[in-house]
């Protein structure tokens, strides 16, 4: 969007995101309903808590993905750190929170052992989910705040801020963002 590709391409994009929600709503629901009676699992089952964290992630990751593709949304989130914090709910959220599911499910299968303390296994959990949580609505915010910023007009027609003015304006974001991303690793 935005750039020097024809508006039809922009639009063409915005449709087939659109149309992605379908397939990727699939399989997290598909992953929701697999766990239908046995939701009381996830109290005991730490590896179970981090795929079921992970479609949270992937389910959220994939409707936003298209809600930023639409012209008016994009319009504002364009450029800004909204696409990275939504990238970084896919990859911390998603991807990572699985990886690391599978990880610990393939190390008791394949010595056929037990995990040497389920707390840590569960403070790795903990860790990891509030690190993500952090750092995604960080960038969430200071995006949005981005957008806003570099859309603002004066009385004149001039822009209101300007790019260092907005820069300034992150640090707190960005403070919080350093901070998600050690609480994650």
């Amino acid at each position: 969007q935005y750039t020097a590709l024809p508006d039809w391409t922009g639009s063409l994009g915005a449709a087939i995101s659109l149309a992605m929600i379908i397939p990727s709503w699939g399989g997290a629901l598909n992953g929701m309903f697999t766990l239908s009676g046995a939701w009381d699992k996830l109290r005991t089952d730490y590896i179970l808590r981090f795929l079921i964290v992970s479609l949270a992630f992937y389910a959220m990751s994939t409707f936003e993905g298209p809600v930023m593709a639409s012209k008016t949304v994009n319009a504002l989130s364009h450029y800004t750190d909204w696409t990275i914090g939504h990238v970084h709910s896919g990859a911390l959220g998603w991807v990572a929170m699985v990886s690391i599911g599978a990880l610990y499910h393939m190390v008791e299968r394949m010595w056929n052992t037990t995990m040497f303390s389920v707390r840590l296994v569960n403070v790795h959990f903990w860790l990891a989910t509030i690190g993500t949580a952090i750092y995604i609505t960080s960038m969430w915010v200071a995006g949005i705040m981005q957008g806003l910023m570099w859309r603002a007009y004066d009385e004149y027609g001039n822009l209101s801020y300007t790019f260092v003015e907005s820069v300034a304006q992150m640090h707190p974001y960005y403070i919080m963002r350093a901070m998600g991303g050690f609480i994650f690793f």
